[in-house]
């Protein structure tokens, strides 16, 4: 990171804490927050009641514990492009729940992580989704692959970048190129669940107007019920089907080869 010419020394300390607080995966203390930013707890006490009064943190049942609230998520989905896409895809969404019997997430890139920022549960009794915000590296899941495989030459080197800064051994970097194009020729990726065993991740790329990169990834976390009508080899094409057609929603006209 280059040196900024301006300081601005407590907005600093504010989006810190959030930051901190959004890769924390249980709620901490001031002085956990304090320690893990590199600051004393005298640093940041005002400006972690400020994000209290303003609504960005919150007490948990652990009044000494805080957490982030779901405000910074509702403020980034004003944002006309995250609306757009929204509105687009909530549609699709849930005429693919309906017709697959199974949930469906809608996922975007966030440095080196997947965040998800819509979901429509199944119909069926039985399902597997993940909460609103939650966050995944890259390289273990789906909506991951299919983001890097569709993004675009700059910002497939940001997220590799992001990847290595963040720990990710060489190794894992080459098996992530070698499945991206793997994932470019088919559409679609298509593999069993990093996360949990008996789910496999169906997901496939959202395109807008103005990006090259995609937007999106629609995913599908199939799990097999007695009540599934579509069969887990069917399923892909449905599901790009939807894609294609948020895509179209977006204004994106696919390029001719």
């Amino acid at each position: 990171m280059t040196d900024a010419p301006y300081k601005a020394p407590a907005l600093e300390k504010g989006l810190d804490i959030l930051e901190c607080l959004s890769t924390a995966r249980t709620p901490l203390s001031i002085v956990e927050i304090a320690r893990s930013i590199g600051r004393s707890r005298n640093e940041i006490y005002r400006m972690i009641v400020v994000l209290e009064m303003r609504g960005y943190v919150e007490r948990t049942e652990d009044p000494e514990k805080l957490q982030l609230s779901n405000r910074l998520f509702e403020v980034g989905m004003r944002s006309p492009p995250k609306r757009d896409l929204h509105e687009a895809a909530l549609p699709e969404m849930s005429a693919l729940a309906a017709r697959m019997m199974q949930s469906i997430q809608l996922a975007v890139v966030s440095s080196d992580q997947i965040v998800v920022i819509a979901r429509t549960e199944s119909p069926d009794d039985v399902g597997f989704s993940v909460r609103l915000g939650h966050r995944r590296s890259i390289l273990n899941s789906a909506s991951g692959l299919v983001l890097f495989a569709f993004a675009a030459k700059a910002q497939k080197n940001r997220i590799l970048e992001n990847l290595k800064a963040g720990g990710s051994s060489q190794a894992e970097l080459d098996a992530l190129q070698e499945s991206a194009e793997r994932i470019c020729e088919a559409g679609y990726v298509c593999m069993p669940s990093r996360m949990v065993d008996g789910v496999t991740d169906i997901g496939a790329p959202i395109f807008d107007s103005t990006n090259e990169s995609a937007v999106a990834s629609l995913t599908v976390p199939f799990v097999v019920t007695r009540r599934t009508q579509i069969s887990v080899e069917d399923a892909p094409a449905l599901i790009a089907s939807s894609a294609n057609r948020i895509s179209e929603a977006l204004g994106h006209v696919p390029q001719t080869r």
